[in-house]
């Protein structure tokens, strides 16, 4: 239910959300025009958690999309198979609205996959949730070339 009502808010909303927002530049600098807006990073790997498959997957491959991005997923080990069979949904989606199925793509593995995606060079912004102990981990490899992170840390894994 969650993600559908991101999905419908998204078609609703997004193209608004997204557009050029023009803002005032105050009296000094009158003779400048003041904007905001926003462009596609590229490539966007996300880091998921094992809860809540389906729409910690989709969420941000919803928005990445939406916003011009490409999406590089890398789920729990413990939720492998329901990724990928969320992936091919996706994808079918993708070929069905005339796109590339390739813009999304899933990995499933440990530690060193996820290390993989914070580390590639083809990846422009890494988005993670997770505890608190593997987020500065994430944030210390995405420093290390300034790839801009977000960090949604919980730390509640009973796992």
């Amino acid at each position: 239910m969650t993600t559908c009502e991101k999905i419908r808010t998204i078609n609703a909303n997004g193209e608004e959300w997204l557009r050029r927002q023009y803002r005032p530049s105050g009296p000094m600098m009158m003779h400048k025009t003041a904007y905001v807006e926003y462009v596609p990073f590229g490539v966007l790997g996300v880091i998921a958690p094992w809860n809540y498959p389906f729409h910690n997957m989709l969420n941000h491959i919803i928005s990445g999309l939406f916003s011009g991005n490409a999406v590089v997923s890398k789920c729990s080990e413990h939720t492998s198979w329901s990724s990928d069979y969320f992936g091919r949904i996706v994808k079918a989606a993708l070929v069905e609205c005339g796109h590339d199925p390739d813009i999304v793509q899933t990995v499933t593995g440990f530690g060193e996959a996820g290390s993989a995606l914070v580390s590639s060079s083809y990846v422009d912004k890494i988005i993670f949730t997770g505890s608190p102990g593997v987020g500065r981990l994430v944030m210390e490899g995405c420093s290390k070339n300034l790839k801009p992170v977000i960090l949604e840390l919980g730390g509640k894994d009973p796992m």
